[in-house]
């Protein structure tokens, strides 16, 4: 019964993400397990691939804190609905270009008109949620995001076969439909708008100059960047150069079959039966333990997933027994995904000056946006090289080491709490 009294109090805001992540999320991953092997086709080398896929990142590195900010001056809505309506004109754009040039210049846009929604949108949930349930709310914007992790792979591979171009067309529609509906439904929550006039002005009118000195100046949220860089790399890794590693690995078993579409809806339906129970138990729970066991789990997922090919094939395995192995391996992986991923959003959220929310979940992001750059171009090289495994290797061993850093993390935050009470 608690369980759906939870569910029941989330603010509006919430449940509207909650539907539209499901929606978008479907039509996107129609998309994206494809886009790799997309891309193989209209470019000549697999590390002008990875430099497309990384580019993008790149861009939105530059216009995250510009995004966080105009959303904590101006509104978590208004760059939303910019951000979603501006993607959706991008990726139709994407299915009518054909050269090296323009899908760099697209991947470029693509990177900056993203990088203006996942501030304002998490900035957005912290509004309207109390801080003690902000891991649960996550936890379910991470649900209604793999329902679409579910649907999306298994229509993308059946679409796929009757017309690529066609996959970007169907994500675009769903963005759009998605911008208006935030446009009409949303309410704007920037908490400026609750206070005084002249608190408002006075929250307002924080110098940018000002704004990089407290970030910068704020160790705890520069050391959750700098340990999260190398496990974005992962995520980023699993999603695009993974179809390519088990196409190279199983062809001569599955043919043009590749196994990346059933594996990705197992994962996106264990998210969607277990994501919201195991954040609300882990909503009064230590925030730095739960990120060391989820993100040391996560890593072994990553190295097991990294082996498991040529390791079967040395074996002799069968195709069924692949099948089921290499589901054993996502089973785990995606149990260290939903430990860890929430509660790094609740960090940030806790952390943040409510004035600055926006542009500190911005600067969290970064760790996406840089690792998202890295890992495609590291990718793309050792495929080149015919040393996909070895990506695997790296990118797995590395999320493992970020995983133990986080042993650290509670008692930096006692610190940090020590030192403002003090200067209080």
């Amino acid at each position: 019964m608690t369980f759906f009294k939870k569910l029941k109090g989330m603010d509006r805001n919430v449940w509207i993400r909650v539907i539209g992540e499901t929606i978008t999320s479907s039509a996107m991953m129609m998309l994206m397990p494809f886009f790799a092997l997309y891309l193989e086709g209209k470019v000549d080398s697999m590390l002008k691939v990875g430099f497309i896929m990384s580019i993008s990142p790149i861009a939105s590195l530059f216009g995250s804190m510009a995004g966080g900010r105009l959303a904590d001056l101006y509104g978590r809505k208004r760059m939303m609905v910019f951000s979603t309506f501006g993607t959706s004109l991008i990726l139709v754009s994407f299915a009518l270009v054909e050269s090296y040039t323009s899908f760099l210049i697209l991947s470029i846009l693509l990177g900056i008109s993203n990088s203006f929604f996942s501030p304002a949108a998490s900035a957005m949930v912290a509004d309207v949620t109390e801080p003690e349930k902000r891991t649960e709310a996550y936890g379910l914007l991470r649900v209604g995001s793999n329902v679409g992790t579910v649907i999306g792979p298994l229509l993308g591979s059946s679409v796929v076969y009757f017309s690529k171009d066609s996959l970007f067309f169907i994500a675009a529609t769903a963005l759009g439909l998605y911008s208006i509906a935030q446009l009409i439904l949303l309410k704007e929550t920037l908490p400026a708008e609750k206070k005084s006039v002249k608190e408002n002005q006075d929250k307002t009118t924080i110098p940018f100059k000002k704004v990089l000195n407290i970030i910068s100046s704020d160790k705890l949220l520069l050391f959750y960047v700098a340990t999260g860089v190398i496990i974005s790399m992962g995520f980023s890794q699993i999603e695009g150069m993974l179809p390519l590693y088990f196409k190279q690995s199983f062809k001569p078993h599955f043919g043009e079959w590749n196994p990346f579409p059933f594996l990705m809806s197992l994962n996106g339906l264990l998210v969607v039966l277990f994501q919201f129970p195991i954040s609300s138990y882990l909503s009064n729970r230590s925030i730095g333990k739960t990120m060391f066991y989820g993100t040391i789990l996560f890593g072994l997922g990553i190295l097991s997933i990294g082996f498991a090919p040529p390791l079967f094939l040395f074996v002799g395995l069968g195709k069924l027994m692949i099948l089921f192995l290499l589901a054993i391996i996502f089973i785990y992986y995606t149990f260290g995904e939903m430990v860890m991923s929430p509660v790094q959003m609740t960090f940030v959220a806790n952390i943040a000056p409510e004035e600055l929310r926006a542009t500190y979940m911005a600067v969290g992001s970064m760790k996406y946006t840089i690792g998202g750059f890295l890992g495609p171009l590291l990718g793309g090289y050792l495929f080149d090289l015919k040393l996909g495994i070895w990506l695997f290797i790296i990118l797995g061993t590395g999320v493992v080491i970020s995983g133990v850093m986080y042993r650290s993390l509670d008692e930096k935050v006692a610190i940090r709490d020590n030192q403002q009470g003090i200067a209080q």
